[in-house]
């Protein structure tokens, strides 16, 4: 610490060398894995979300940090090599330059880190409290385990009269969107307990386990469908983006929770998929499918 404050100050000590740590994993961080992992008996439910929504807004919080010094010591190194180029270096201001790229390089390591950590942690956080991987092994309880059910159980081989009272936004909003709005994790994200970034984090992954209920349910044959069933579908899915979306923009939105700017692409791209399963659903005719030989950007994440 006292050669990087030298390096940061100008000087240094010519035999500081830096000792490179695990560059995959984030600093010791107070037992937040065993914070998650705690169970205790009597221990109320409402107790453990208050202290992991805590533990999530605090790796967040380390993470943004850590990018936020990574850039800063980014800039002094720029800043000394635009002032003396590596060639007209002495020994003392080599070894300055190297701390300090040290750090920089240290830092952007950690905040990755924290950031597969939030991750980690808000898929677990989604699944005990809106479904997890026995989706399709569930008693409907949880808002993702009643979407299945919905979904398995509509019917999606219609015609049009059948179509304008199969989607009217009250059906629609009292049988999927209602009892995800009243979840709890919803609800517990509503009283201003979570930051801006976790509230992103939530909304990506509960629409990524979103999309899997649709797109598993469509690839067990569970539904007949029609042109005017699959407009239906689109619809249902339209929903279902927004009420994601609306939920990262309102706590964006919120000064006393906003810490740094967000937008709802990486939500949105949750459900390229399945929208690309709907406009399948929508062709005519078999050659159609020519026209879906070309891919949205780079990632299998994005295309069947």
């Amino acid at each position: 610490a006292a050669a990087l404050l030298e390096a940061v100050d100008g000087g240094g000590d010519d035999q500081a060398k830096p000792s490179r740590s695990n560059p995959n994993s984030a600093p010791p961080s107070g037992g937040l894995s065993a914070l998650f992992g705690s169970r205790r008996n009597g221990e109320s439910q409402q107790n453990r979300i208050d202290s992991e929504l805590c533990s999530l807004n605090g790796i967040a919080a380390a993470s943004n940090s850590c990018s936020a010094l990574s850039n800063l010591f980014r800039e002094l190194v720029d800043e000394k090599n635009h002032e003396a180029p590596s060639s007209s270096r002495g020994p003392g201001e080599d070894s300055d330059s190297s701390m300090l790229t040290f750090a920089r390089d240290e830092l952007a390591s950690h905040s990755q880190s924290y950031m597969r950590l939030l991750k980690k942690h808000v898929h677990a956080l989604v699944s005990e409290l809106c479904g997890g991987d026995d989706l399709f092994d569930c008693d409907g309880q949880l808002c993702l385990q009643n979407l299945r059910l919905f979904i398995e159980g509509e019917v999606y081989s219609i015609n049009s009269a059948s179509l304008s009272s199969l989607e009217s936004d009250d059906r629609l909003e009292s049988a999927i969107i209602g009892p995800i709005r009243r979840s709890k994790l919803f609800e517990e994200i509503a009283m201003d307990k979570c930051d801006a970034v976790v509230v992103l984090h939530i909304a990506e992954a509960m629409s990524t386990k979103t999309s899997e209920i649709i797109l598993q349910t469509l690839l067990r044959g569970c539904c007949q469908f029609n042109e005017w069933g699959a407009m239906l579908l689109s619809k249902q899915v339209r929903l279902l983006q927004n009420v994601y979306c609306e939920l990262v923009l309102e706590i964006a939105n919120s000064s006393e929770t906003a810490s740094a700017p967000v937008n709802t692409a990486s939500v949105l791209q949750q459900f390229e998929k399945v929208k690309q399963a709907v406009s399948i659903l929508q062709l005519e005719k078999p050659s159609d499918w020519l026209s879906f030989s070309y891919k949205v950007g780079d990632s299998d994440d994005t295309n069947l």
